[in-house]
């Protein structure tokens, strides 16, 4: 943070006006101004020049999409990178996604919790028992709910993701993103009921997730913590039918990354017709050629897009979308040059 504030100065400061494509609201009532405080150790976020207290009413204002080197994570990481990003994105599909969130992890705290005290007396005893039965009977609720919602989301991800890899790759190479959850193989289970209704395939997946809770029982027991739901889940990635994580190259990860970055803001805008704000870290910099181009041609009319780079891309691929361009002041580039070489 302390990076982030000029010398000798006690806080930065950053405001910006937000305004909703819709056009049947008024001026007024779609114009709102974000603002973050920043602090050596503290950062105040500020909507309309009063403290926003849930990211959740933030996310909404400024649905926004980025990108930055370090995103390499997302495959390379740890499974929570990927959860990260399979709650927010569904969280835009589906608000109603950040209820289903917060009333699970309420019950995982409290069966943790529960968790720790039968294994401090080694003992379960009636009471326990059936205080285990109530928060696995919700996390089995809600967490049948946030399953279901993030493979709605993945699957509409997958057919976007797929013809942008397409175009990207020439065919050259496909792309595979597969939801692998710790109760079971669901995203294979519900396909195999396309016939149900969406009450009956709800049905089917509470039972795996029961099936999955006595399986792990003696495991969950001995460590004191809840081995099974939506809170241990992950994304697998495949290029060409081979893991991305294990067998992917530096640029096929980043081009991996960027697709489904750019996937995600196709999924946005075909749920409220207009695209997120994207905002795109050195992005030119990292990709060869072929594939910066690749990677331009892809934005679409309609899209506003942020790019931060050390020399001015080529933008000769965008037909048709206005750009303009920011040249920093001599003396921040001379600090980010400096910065840049003490990376090196």
């Amino acid at each position: 943070m302390r990076e982030l504030i000029a010398w000798d100065v006690k806080e930065s400061f950053l405001r910006g006006i937000v305004s909703a494509g819709n056009e049947s609201a008024t001026v007024l009532s779609r114009t709102k101004t974000l603002a973050v405080r920043l602090k050596p150790n503290a950062r105040e976020v500020l909507i309309n020049a009063k403290p926003c207290t849930s990211s959740k009413e933030y996310l909404q204002i400024f649905p926004s999409i980025a990108f930055h080197p370090d995103d390499l994570t997302f495959v390379k990481g740890s499974p929570a990178s990927r959860r990260y990003f399979l709650d927010r994105a569904t969280f835009h599909l589906s608000p109603l996604y950040w209820t289903l969130l917060t009333e699970y992890n309420r019950a995982l705290k409290q069966r943790n919790s529960l968790l720790r005290k039968v294994q401090a007396k080694r003992h379960l005893g009636t009471s326990e028992k059936s205080q285990l039965e109530v928060w696995e009977s919700q996390l089995q609720t809600f967490g049948t709910k946030i399953i279901l919602q993030r493979i709605r989301f993945i699957r509409m991800l997958q057919q976007y993701v797929e013809q942008m890899y397409v175009q990207w790759m020439d065919g050259a190479e496909s792309i595979r993103i597969r939801y692998t959850s710790s109760i079971g193989a669901v995203e294979t289970y519900v396909q195999e009921y396309q016939e149900l209704t969406d009450k009956e395939v709800y049905q089917q997946v509470v039972d795996l997730y029961a099936q999955a809770l006595r399986r792990n029982q003696k495991r969950e027991y001995q460590y004191a913590t809840t081995l099974t739901g939506p809170h241990r889940d992950d994304l697998d990635i495949e290029i060409s039918e081979k893991s991305l994580k294990a067998y992917g190259s530096q640029g096929q990860q980043r081009t991996a990354v960027l697709a489904v970055k750019l996937a995600e803001a196709h999924v946005y805008c075909a749920q409220y017709a207009e695209y997120p704000v994207l905002l795109l870290d050195d992005v030119t910099s990292e990709l060869d050629m072929y594939r910066n181009a690749r990677f331009l041609e892809c934005l679409q009319q309609g899209m506003q897009v942020f790019i931060s780079a050390t020399e001015k891309p080529d933008v000769t691929a965008v037909h048709n979308i206005p750009c303009s361009y920011i040249q920093l002041p001599q003396q921040v580039q001379t600090i980010l040059e400096t910065h840049l070489e003490e990376q090196n």
